[in-house]
């Protein structure tokens, strides 16, 4: 939710391309869905789906659902360019049963996925947004060739939030096992489930790879509610080492600390320890800028916050997936601002923000965009 003149919205292109990690967020063939962007009073609702080509030549790129309302979509991406294609009708969202007392908890099974191809490799955004302009999200998606078979999903820390979960499946007879009961899904069916409790950590598994998306449709950070998305990663593909930069205007930041193993001990700085979890617990803390580091892999989550005077007093909840350092990019990124780009007459202020774990970057150049200087903070002395 928004509050205030301007509204800052984080777009950071993951695109991990490492030799050692072997994974890539650019790709041909990706699948997903939208968890429903619920909003007590509010209606409309803006889908987009924004599509990255970093090739030098045109993407053909198709964009297919299995629901009845859906017109697929056939669309050209020019080179080195970043098209947002509209998903319609809105209501293609996994469908919200947080409203209904007796459905609390119950599994909906809906034709709801969406599946985007494309001729040459690119990355894919996900966002949604309140058609006010006041709350929204966006999520990176998962190529298809990284999906995986074990999750642990990510919600909302507070106990009276709408949470939801919803797993898409990639394959026809895919059997999955979800926090209340267990389901079976063809290819780009998605099964969903509404909770109004804490569901972090619980743990989703299948027979065949799929896609989870998981947050809440209101999540609560220092009274602030907004709409948080983030599409997991597979538990083989979480890391150890994380480079944790608050977000513009603040000096302290809000983060979900997500552990798979027993006695995983999470760390800040020169080894103070945070925590120590056990296999399905989690932990928000708030730190500023510092490096994280755990004995086994874990899921971290950066939650979007009110940034203060200082940031006009705009900003609300939304999830920021942090890729391990190991999985961080070293090619092109392109990326573009998303939904509205103002607010009651006053133009909206986007942020791009570069995060290395090198103390030594050498050169960054920025094509094709207008920069206002501000304050960065580093973290050199850290990241070694």
């Amino acid at each position: 939710m928004m509050d205030g003149r301007a509204l800052y919205i984080l777009l950071i292109s993951l695109v991990f391309a490492n030799a050692d990690s072997n994974i890539t967020m650019i790709a041909n063939d990706f699948v997903f869905t939208f968890i429903n962007l619920y909003t007590e009073g509010k209606s409309g609702f803006i889908l987009l789906v924004l599509v990255s080509n970093n090739n030098n030549r045109t993407a053909n790129v198709t964009v297919d659902s299995p629901y009845p309302s859906f017109n697929n979509i056939t669309v050209s991406v020019a080179p080195y360019s970043i098209l947002k294609i509209p998903i319609t009708p809105e209501s293609i969202q996994a469908q919200y049963l947080g409203n209904m007392t007796t459905a609390r908890g119950q599994v909906t099974v809906e034709d709801k996925g969406v599946r985007l191809q494309s001729d040459l490799p690119v990355s894919v955004y996900a966002h949604a947004e309140v058609s006010d302009g006041q709350n929204a999200d966006s999520f990176l998606v998962l190529p298809a060739v990284h999906l995986g078979t074990e999750y642990v999903a990510v919600t909302s820390t507070d106990p009276n939030a709408p949470n939801m979960i919803a797993v898409v499946a990639y394959q026809d007879n895919t059997q999955i096992s979800l926090p209340t009961q267990g389901v079976t899904l063809n290819a780009l069916q998605v099964a969903s489930v509404t909770v109004k409790t804490a569901v972090s950590c619980s743990i989703i598994s299948g027979n065949k790879p799929f896609g989870v998306i998981s947050g809440c449709t209101c999540g609560t950070v220092d009274g602030i509610c907004g709409y948080e998305a983030v599409m997991s990663f597979p538990v083989d593909d979480w890391g150890t080492q994380f480079a944790a930069i608050p977000l513009m205007f603040l000096t302290m930041n809000y983060y979900q600390v997500i552990a798979n193993t027993d006695n995983t001990v999470v760390s800040v700085g020169e080894g103070t320890t945070i925590v120590t979890l056990n296999a399905g617990e989690y932990q928000r803390f708030q730190i500023g800028a510092a490096l994280v580091t755990s004995n086994y892999p874990i899921q971290l989550i950066q939650i979007g916050q009110n940034t203060g005077e200082k940031g006009n007093n705009t900003g609300g909840p939304f999830f920021l997936q942090l890729p391990s350092t190991d999985k961080m990019s070293n090619t092109n990124v392109l990326f573009q601002p998303t939904g509205f780009f103002e607010y009651k007459g006053v133009h909206l202020v986007f942020f791009l923000r570069i995060v290395t774990n090198l103390a030594g970057t050498g050169t960054i150049q920025l094509y094709h965009i207008h920069m206002e200087m501000k304050k960065a903070v580093g973290l050199s002395a850290h990241l070694t």
